[in-house]
């Protein structure tokens, strides 16, 4: 093999590392989204609870 052949092999390994280390960026980008996600659905859900819990208060207080 010359050494201009090694340094393509080179090159090409280098492009596929940087490919590989670059899907795993946006691997971990749509796993944090996901898990940001779910944080806001619980966040909706206990604000809901709370709106449920004032608004029986208020019914309550007008009785």
């Amino acid at each position: 093999m010359s050494e201009n052949e090694k340094q393509i092999a080179k090159l090409a390994l280098l492009g596929e590392s940087i490919g590989l280390f670059g899907q795993a960026i946006t691997t971990l980008a749509a796993y944090l989204a996901l898990e940001e996600e779910e944080i806001e659905e619980d966040q909706l859900a206990k604000m809901q609870e709370q709106i449920d819990f004032l608004l029986n208060e208020i019914t309550t207080m007008k009785k």
